[in-house]
C-alpha cells in the first residue's frame, strides 16, 4: 500500500475489521479538500479522557488530512454547534458525554466497564464510552493530567478505534514515527455502529521501565546511561493501543515487613532485636536474615489481614504492599528458602511431583494457597466484595491438591511463552500447569504474567546482546488458547535493555499482536502481521518481512539448541546467529535498504532505526562474542600439599599454591583491581584462597547472599550440567546448590569457609571442599575437574569479576576452566 499518494479517501480499508460500507446513506465528510466541515464537540467540563480523545483525534485528522478541526467546549446544557458556528460545516463529531448525547439517551454512566461506542447519525459522530468523573486540568502538549491509565476512559478507547477502524491509523512505536496511515485531503467516513468493549479486561506491561529516546536502546551499559523517551509518548503510545483497563495487582508483597518488623541490630542488620522474630522464616542462623517470612505463623496471618482490612478502608497501603483498586496481593519473596519450622515443613513437600526439574513445580503449592486461604476467608468476612491476588509462580506454580480455593482469590499464571518454539519441556509443563488451573472446579480469576523478557533480561544482567527472539506468529496460536480458556486478562514483563530501559525494537510486532488480540480475539492475527511490514516499511516490506521471518525461525527451532541448553551469548552466536546465517539476514537488510530508496522520508528512517537498532546490535553482539571466544581458558594444577594443622587452611603454605589470576569483568575487560586465587588439595580436600584488594568497609549487604558482595564457585567433572554452584557471603555464610539433570537441588556440602576481613586493604576467603562430594562421581589425585569462579557486587552486572571470561551470565559449564589435581 502507497501512503503518500492518495488525494481522497473513502474509509475505512477493510482489511482486518471486517467489510464495513464505505458509500452513503450514513457517510460523513470530515474534511474536504483539505478544508474542516466539522467540529469536534466536548462539554465545557469534559471528563479528562474526553479532551485527551478530542485533543488526539484533532491531532490525527491533521496528520491524515492537513486540516485542523476546531474542538468546541461548550456548556453542558448545551453541547451541541449552533447556527453561530457552522462555517466548518454541519457535521459535529461528539467526544464524551454532553448534553447533546444526553438528548440522544446517552450517558456515560449507562456504558459498562471499558465499554464504547461509535454511532454514525445524520450529520453527527459520536464517539464517547464509560469515562471516570475526573474533570481536572489537562495538558495535551505536555501531558500533564493525562487520565491514568488504570482509570476508565471509554471515549479514548472509542476516538482510537474510529481511527482504526474506520480512518486506517495504525500506531506501531511510540512517536511519530511510529505511526502509520493514508494521507488525503478529503477524508469521509462511513460504516456500521459500533458498541464494544475490549475482549480481555486486564491489559499491561511493565510500564515502569521507560523506552530509549532514540528507540534503539542496548543490553549492553555505555558510559552514560541511555536516555528515556518522555513520558508522554510513553502514555499515549500506551492509551492508543488500549493498555490498562482493570485496576489489578499482584507481586512480591511482603519486603516491607523488613523495615516495619525486623527491629535490626545497629552493628549487625541481620541480627534481630525484637519481638516478631517468629513471623520470619525459622531454621536460619541468627545472624542470618532470612528472605522468606513463616507463612504458617498466626501473628503474621492477622497483621497481613489487618494490612489488607486497613488498605480496604481507605487507611492507604503499608510500606513496600501490593495493592490496586480492589486486589490486595499476597505473593511470598522472590526466594526458595522456604521456612524449616515444623508447621510449614508439614505443608511442603519433600520433593516437587509436578514440574520437576523446571522452573515451575508444586514442591509449595499446598503451603502457600494454604496461607492465602487462611487471608483470604478472613477478608471475605469483613470485605465480600474485595479479592486477595496472588501467582502461580515457582514452587508453587501448580494448583494446591489439599486446599479448595476460596472464592475471592485472583491468580496470575507465570509462563515462559517466548521460549515455547524451541522448548518443548518448557512448553509442556507450562501448558501442564495451564490445564489444571483452567480446569480446576474451583478455579479463581484467571490472569496471565507472561515472560517476554527473555532471553534480552539474561543480556542485560550478564551484559552481553541478545540475538532477537521474535516469535509474533506463536503468539496467534497461543492467544486463541489464552481465550478459548477464558483469560481475564494479562501483562508481560518486556524485553529489557541497560539502565532499566525496555525495548521497543525486540518486542515490537510481539507487542502489537498481544495487544490487538488481547483486545479483539476475532482478528486474523497473521493477517495483523503481513499489514504491519506493508503499512510500516512500504517499499521495503517484502525483504523486512523475510528479514523477520528467517529470525524468527532460527530462533524457535529446537535443532539451534544442543542438549536442550538456554539462550546465552554462546547459543545467540555460536548456534543461531552462526556466521552463514548473519551473511544471509545481511543480505535481507541491505534488500531492505536498496528497496526503501523508492519510499517516504519516514519509512526510510524506519529502515535505518531498525538497521542501527538491530541489526549494527546483532552484529556487534557476534563480534564481540567471537572476540572474546578467542581469549583462553586458563588451565591450572592443583599441587599436593600436607593436609593443614587442625584442618585450618590458614595454615598451609600458599606460596606453593597454583594462581590463578587473570582476572576480568564479565564482560571481558581486564578487572579495574587486583583479585588473585591460590589451589591446593592434600588429597581429601580442594582447598582454595581468594583475595580481593578492597577495603572490608566497602563491602556491602544488600539483604541476602546474592545480592551482596560475594563470591560464587562452580565446579563439575565436566564442561555441562550437572555442576555445583556454593555462594559465599562476606559474613562467611553460604549456600549451596546442586544443579542436577532433574533442575536445582541443595547440595550436600560438607566443606568450611572461613571469611577474614581483620587486613585493612583486603577482603580474604577461604575455601574447603572435600574431593568426594566435589561432583557426582567425587575427585580424585590425578583426575580432572572444571571450575570457574566469579566475584559478585551486584551494583551493576558488568561490574562481577570472573576467572574465566563466561561470554554470557553466571552459569556456563561449558566456560568452566580446567583444574588437574596432581597427584
Amino acid at each position: 500500500m502507497k501512503t503518500h499518494s492518495a488525494a481522497t479517501i473513502m474509509v475505512p480499508v477493510a482489511l482486518l475489521f471486517g467489510n464495513l460500507p464505505t458509500s452513503a446513506p450514513g457517510s460523513l465528510t470530515l474534511v474536504e479538500n483539505g478544508q474542516p466541515r466539522s467540529s469536534v464537540v466536548i462539554a465545557k467540563q469534559a471528563t479528562r479522557a474526553a479532551r485527551l480523545a478530542a485533543f488526539d483525534l484533532q491531532y490525527h485528522v491533521q496528520k491524515i488530512t492537513g486540516a485542523t478541526l476546531p474542538i468546541e467546549e461548550v456548556p453542558s446544557a448545551e453541547g451541541r454547534v449552533t447556527s453561530g458556528k457552522t462555517a466548518n460545516g454541519p457535521i459535529r463529531i461528539l467526544v464524551g458525554e454532553s448534553q447533546a448525547t444526553v438528548d440522544l439517551g446517552l450517558k456515560s454512566a449507562d456504558f459498562k466497564p471499558q465499554e464504547y461506542l461509535v454511532k454514525f447519525l445524520p450529520e453527527t459522530l459520536v464517539l464517547m464510552g464509560r469515562d471516570k468523573d475526573d474533570r481536572g486540568e489537562m495538558n495535551y502538549a505536555t501531558g500533564a493530567g493525562f487520565p491514568d491509565i488504570a482509570d476508565e476512559q471509554g471515549t479514548c478507547y472509542a476516538v482510537y478505534d474510529f481511527l482504526e477502524r474506520y480512518c486506517g491509523v495504525r500506531w506501531y512505536l511510540p512517536t511519530d514515527l511510529g505511526i502509520t496511515f493514508t494521507p488525503t485531503k478529503t477524508l469521509t467516513v462511513a460504516g456500521a455502529d459500533l458498541r464494544r468493549a475490549p475482549a480481555m479486561k486486564y491489559r499491561y506491561n511493565h510500564m515502569g521501565y521507560a523506552y530509549p529516546l532514540d528507540l534503539a536502546g542496548d543490553t549492553v551499559r555505555g558510559k552514560e546511561p541511555i536516555p528515556a523517551l518522555p513520558r508522554r509518548e510513553h502514555h499515549l503510545f500506551y492509551c492508543r493501543n488500549r493498555l490498562g483497563g482493570e485496576n489489578h495487582a499482584a507481586n512480591h508483597s511482603f519486603y516491607g515487613f523488613y523495615d516495619r518488623f525486623w527491629q535490626k541490630n545497629p552493628k549487625n542488620e541481620a541480627v534481630f532485636e525484637g519481638e516478631h522474630r517468629d513471623w520470619f522464616a525459622q531454621g536460619y542462623p541468627a545472624d542470618e536474615k532470612p528472605s522468606q517470612m513463616c507463612f504458617a505463623n498466626e501473628g503474621f496471618i492477622k497483621q497481613v489481614v489487618q494490612d489488607a482490612r486497613d488498605y480496604f478502608d481507605g487507611k492507604g497501603k503499608k510500606h513496600a504492599a501490593v495493592a490496586e483498586g480492589d486486589d490486595f496481593a499476597l505473593v511470598p519473596m522472590d526466594s526458595g528458602n522456604w521456612c524449616k519450622c515444623a508447621a510449614c515443613q508439614a505443608e511442603l513437600l519433600k520433593e516437587a511431583t509436578q514440574g520437576k526439574g523446571q522452573f515451575s513445580t508444586n514442591l509449595a503449592s499446598d503451603y502457600i494457597f494454604g496461607f492465602i486461604n487462611k487471608v483470604a476467608r478472613e477478608i471475605k468476612k469483613s470485605h465480600p466484595t474485595k479479592y486477595v491476588s496472588t501467582l502461580a509462580y515457582w514452587d508453587y506454580a501448580y494448583p494446591p491438591t489439599r486446599v479448595k480455593l476460596e472464592p475471592n482469590i485472583k491468580l496470575e499464571m507465570c509462563l515462559h511463552t517466548r521460549a515455547w518454539g524451541y522448548s518443548q519441556k518448557i512448553k509442556e509443563n507450562d501448558l501442564a500447569l495451564f490445564k489444571q488451573w483452567t480446569e480446576h472446579k474451583d478455579h479463581p480469576p484467571l490472569y496471565l504474567w507472561l515472560y517476554y523478557c527473555f532471553p534480552s533480561l539474561g543480556a542485560a544482567q550478564g551484559q552481553w546482546r541478545t540475538f532477537p527472539g521474535f516469535f509474533a506468529h506463536h503468539i496467534v496460536e497461543q492467544m486463541k488458547r489464552f481465550h478459548q480458556a477464558g483469560i481475564r486478562g494479562l501483562k508481560y514483563e518486556p524485553s529489557y535493555l541497560a539502565d532499566e530501559r525496555q525495548s521497543p525494537l525486540l518486542d515490537q510486532l510481539e507487542f502489537h499482536v498481544t495487544w490487538k488480540l488481547a483486545d479483539d480475539p476475532t482478528l486474523d492475527g497473521n493477517a495483523l502481521i503481513a499489514e504491519f511490514f506493508k503499512r510500516y516499511y512500504g517499499p521495503a516490506a517484502e525483504p523486512m518481512r523475510k528479514f523477520y521471518t528467517r529470525a524468527e525461525q532460527i530462533y524457535n527451532d529446537p535443532a539451534n539448541y544442543p542438549d536442550n541448553r538456554g539462550v546465552n551469548a554462546e547459543t545467540c552466536w555460536k548456534y543461531l546467529g552462526t556466521k552463514e546465517r548473519m551473511a544471509e539476514l545481511g543480505r535481507l537488510m541491505a534488500a531492505a535498504q536498496q528497496a526503501v530508496a523508492a519510499g517516504t522520508a519516514v519509512e526510510k528512517e524506519r529502515v535505518a532505526l531498525f538497521e542501527r537498532g538491530l541489526w549494527k546490535y546483532m552484529q556487534a553482539g557476534s563480534e564481540d562474542y567471537w572476540t572474546k571466544a578467542k581469549i583462553p581458558s586458563p588451565t591450572a594444577r592443583a599441587p599436593r600439599a600436607p593436609a593443614p594443622p587442625d584442618g585450618d587452611p590458614s595454615k598451609l603454605d600458599w606460596s606453593k599454591g597454583a594462581v590463578l589470576s587473570g582476572w576480568r569483568s564479565i564482560t571481558g575487560e581486564p578487572a579495574s583491581r587486583k583479585i588473585e586465587g591460590r589451589l591446593l588439595h592434600d588429597g581429601l580436600n580442594l582447598y582454595l584462597r581468594l583475595e580481593d584488594f578492597i577495603s572490608p568497609d566497602k563491602l556491602v549487604d544488600r539483604g541476602g547472599l546474592w545480592n551482596s558482595d560475594e563470591y560464587e564457585l562452580f565446579v563439575a567433572g565436566q564442561r555441562s550440567p550437572p555442576y555445583r554452584q556454593m555462594g559465599i557471603h562476606f559474613n562467611g555464610k553460604y549456600e549451596a546448590l546442586d544443579w542436577a539433570k532433574q533442575g536445582r537441588q541443595e547440595w550436600n556440602n560438607p566443606g568450611r569457609v572461613i571469611s577474614d576481613l581483620n587486613a585493612p586493604d583486603r577482603w580474604t576467603l577461604y575455601v574447603v571442599l572435600p574431593l568426594a562430594g566435589l561432583t557426582e562421581t567425587g575427585v580424585k589425585p590425578g583426575d580432572t575437574c572444571y571450575l570457574n569462579i566469579i566475584r559478585s557486587m551486584r551494583i551493576q552486572p558488568q561490574e562481577a569479576f570472573v576467572w574465566n571470561l563466561t561470554l554470557g551470565g553466571y552459569h556456563e559449564p561449558s566456560r568452566f576452566a580446567e583444574v588437574i589435581l596432581e597427584k
